[in-house]
């Protein structure tokens, strides 16, 4: 899930360099030139990109003395430090440009952006739903140290994902994190169960670095190449206009708000896992109750005894809805006891022994 820089082939190196924040001539003594490092929230900013050696004119492409750039990711050409990895002027290498309607993805041009960042938000390719400087709408950027969470600023990341720098990010499927941040599968491979291989499973298509299920996928139905329309879902690989006459549109598919546990009464409303959705609403099998994410059986259960959150005292019993103490144990105060040994209520509750309680006798 890395951003990727756009840019046009404009007719000379200054429109080009405008456009482009990756071409930006060679570096002042300070390191005050601008470049883009390539992840998901970067932008063009200051500090990056400085060359060792003196400089010469920004945009003619003639230095003297110019070596290295600070960041090993970039290398020099014509005078000015690059990515050539997303430079559409330099796409794979030194003075290979784009045409005018490509963009530079991994060194290769491309027409589009690449499945995993589909939005193009000025002159970087971004996933809204978890790009932290483009959340939920471009231009839309989160706080310092917040990530993006289905296209919302959140404080931390759900506890099914990981923190991978500034992204939240799902090891069992991420092509560059897969089985754990920074740890990238190969070109032609996919991440599936957090193990990088060669080809999907379950009947979804590799589409760029991710899987895909073509016959739900509105960006590639049918096929990776197959896009539908705005306000067009896609339904058993075809892009149709609306869904049928007991379905509602939802954005992943049509969906069964009766009946759906996805789609519960409304579109991603979801029933946890041990509930059914029943005329569009989550509800529990037989007499079980939701209490929290849980269905509980609040006739046996100890922490919701006859009703949610509704705990036993320590070592009492859930018999029928209520909390009672079993066998040798009496209810002391909030407590179930052993009256035959308990030094505290030996023989009966609050009748102390200060010796050894024995058979509900107290022995000094």
């Amino acid at each position: 899930m890395r951003a990727l820089v756009l840019g046009v082939v404009g007719a000379g190196l200054g429109a080009c360099a405008e456009l482009n924040p990756e071409f930006l001539g060679p570096a002042s003594a300070s390191g005050s030139s601008m470049s883009t490092t390539g992840d998901a929230s970067s932008s063009a900013t200051q500090g990056q990109g400085s060359m060792s050696g003196s400089t010469g004119d920004s945009m003619g492409g003639s230095t003297t003395g110019v070596t290295t750039c600070d960041d090993p990711a970039q290398v020099v050409c014509d005078g000015g430090c690059v990515d050539t990895q997303l430079n559409v002027l330099h796409c794979g290498g030194c003075n290979q440009p784009c045409a005018m309607t490509q963009i530079c993805f991994e060194g290769a041009c491309v027409l589009n952006c690449p499945v995993d960042d589909p939005v193009a938000c000025g002159l970087v390719c971004s996933d809204p739903e978890n790009d932290p400087a483009n959340c939920g709408q471009c231009g839309a950027p989160c706080a310092i140290g917040q990530f993006c969470v289905a296209g919302a600023c959140a404080d931390a990341c759900p506890a099914d994902v990981t923190p991978c720098g500034n992204l939240c990010v799902d090891t069992t499927t991420d092509h560059d994190h897969c089985g754990g941040c920074d740890q990238p599968c190969g070109d032609l491979q996919v991440c599936v169960g957090s193990s990088c291989v060669d080809g999907c499973g379950g009947g979804l298509e590799v589409c760029g670095n991710t899987c895909v299920d073509t016959q739900r996928d509105e960006m590639h139905c049918g096929g990776c190449t197959g896009k539908c329309a705005p306000g067009e879902i896609c339904e058993l690989g075809s892009c149709i206009s609306e869904c049928p006459a007991d379905q509602s549109e939802c954005p992943a598919d049509c969906a069964d708000l009766q009946n759906d546990p996805d789609n519960c009464g409304a579109c991603n409303h979801h029933c946890f896992a041990t509930q059914s959705c029943v005329a569009g609403e989550c509800v529990c099998s037989g007499s079980k109750l939701a209490c929290g994410n849980t269905c509980v059986d609040t006739n046996k259960s100890e922490l919701h005894c006859g009703g949610c959150n509704m705990p036993c005292p320590a070592m009492a019993q859930c018999i029928s809805g209520s909390c009672g103490c079993v066998g040798s144990l009496m209810q002391c105060g909030d407590s179930c006891v052993n009256i035959n040994n308990d030094e505290a209520h030996c023989g009966g509750c609050d009748m102390p022994c200060d010796g050894t309680c024995n058979g509900g006798n107290c022995i000094n």
